[in-house]
């Protein structure tokens, strides 16, 4: 009598496996980001734009956009001494939190820096906000993008 239930038990969790593989097949096996959300906080250091394009993240004051560093390891930036002088971190103040898509990281100088969506952000000196020219440098700067 015990074989019945032990089976079904079997089969369910094949069931889940192959809904489970069916689900990581259908999204490329990639995590999906979540939908991007206007009305999430965001830190005062940024301002949220909406623009013809969809919403843009620029630097505030300045209005200049952010940049993300393909060099950057997980929670913490390697733009440090002359890197940040050229591509200036969002300073986050000592006692920022979390906040919607945004978190913060201590840098190596002991400064907080707003990462969006886990990657530290920068600006770039002497960007001009209608025209930036950062995007692709050195095939490690990214802009941030748009969002819909």
């Amino acid at each position: 009598m015990e074989m019945k239930p032990l089976r079904e038990k079997a089969m369910a969790g094949q069931r889940r496996s192959a809904l489970f593989l069916l689900v990581l097949i259908g999204t490329g096996g990639v995590a999906q980001a979540a939908p991007f959300d206007a009305n999430l906080p965001y830190p005062t250091e940024v301002a949220l734009s909406q623009e013809k394009d969809g919403y843009i993240y620029r630097r505030f004051p300045g209005n200049q956009r952010l940049y993300t560093y393909d060099l950057d390891p997980a929670g913490r930036s390697a733009c440090n001494d002359s890197c940040a002088s050229a591509r200036p971190p969002i300073l986050a103040p000592a006692n920022a939190k979390a906040m919607g898509d945004w978190t913060v990281i201590r840098r190596d100088d002991g400064t907080h820096q707003w990462a969006y969506r886990g990657k530290p952000v920068y600006s770039l000196f002497h960007d001009a906000p209608a025209k930036p020219m950062g995007d692709g440098e050195g095939g490690v700067w990214h802009i941030l993008p748009y969002e819909k």
